[in-house]
């Protein structure tokens, strides 16, 4: 009897040995594809036409590099998530959550971020990063394209560190490694943006991580995310 009980326990470990190795793996994998082939930088590279019109290139390979965040950071570990791992994408924060607490700290973090980002628009450091294209901010209109083209990269970076990362973290590790891990690796991909966009990506990221717990959700953090990418686009663009 105990020998059976001994093998069935040395099968566990070896599953929950293989599950870790691909989770650490992927997230490896993905964030070095990231960086890569899915950064403008490669986009340059297979695509070193003139602009013809103002800002079109410029929204062309930002464009890309949205939508391969998007592929490689929601897609492709959404599907580990299912077939490998055997969850519910809502036990990675898919799903609405505490709504009532998610769509308080999403309005209490939308005001109290309003005027920073405002502010960072007159930093010269930011304005040589910023904005991605000229041509967002050219009518209306395209600022609506600019911000629906900008959404697949904050869907893809919320489902990957904070959901992905951080819940898969938070059940294996506790909650202060589902906090600390997705901090620590947005902070370094945020490496070679201004200062102060890399300081408010290690600050916010353990608000965020913590409002994503407490919430049981990464939609609130998502929205949120993306609000402050359109701000600052419409700050830097128009000021």
């Amino acid at each position: 009897m105990s020998l059976v009980f001994a093998t069935k326990k040395l099968l566990m470990f070896k599953s929950l040995e293989k599950k870790e190795v691909l989770f650490w793996g992927s997230i490896l994998l993905l964030s070095t594809l990231k960086i890569t082939i899915g950064d403008v930088s490669f986009y340059d590279t297979i695509d070193p036409s003139i602009d013809f019109f103002d800002g079109l290139k410029d929204w062309c390979r930002w464009a890309y590099h949205f939508f391969s965040t998007f592929i490689l950071f929601a897609v492709i570990p959404g599907v580990i998530v299912k077939t490998v791992l055997k969850k519910s994408l809502k036990e990675i924060g898919v799903t609405l959550g505490d709504w009532k607490f998610g769509l308080s700290a999403f309005v209490v973090l939308c005001l109290v971020a309003a005027y920073p980002v405002y502010n960072s628009s007159f930093n010269e450091e930011h304005l040589q990063f910023y904005p991605l294209t000229t041509l967002a901010t050219k009518t209306p209109l395209l600022f609506l394209l600019w911000s629906l083209t900008y959404l697949p990269h904050y869907i893809g970076w919320e489902l990957f560190f904070r959901g992905y990362i951080g819940f898969e973290s938070k059940s294996r590790y506790g909650i202060v490694a589902g906090i600390a891990i997705p901090t620590l690796l947005t902070t370094l991909m945020h490496i070679g943006k201004p200062s102060g966009e890399l300081w408010g990506a290690l600050v916010l990221g353990i608000i965020m991580g913590a409002i994503t717990f407490r919430s049981r959700s990464i939609l609130w953090i998502l929205m949120f995310h993306w609000y402050l990418g359109i701000l600052n686009s419409y700050f830097c663009g128009t000021v």
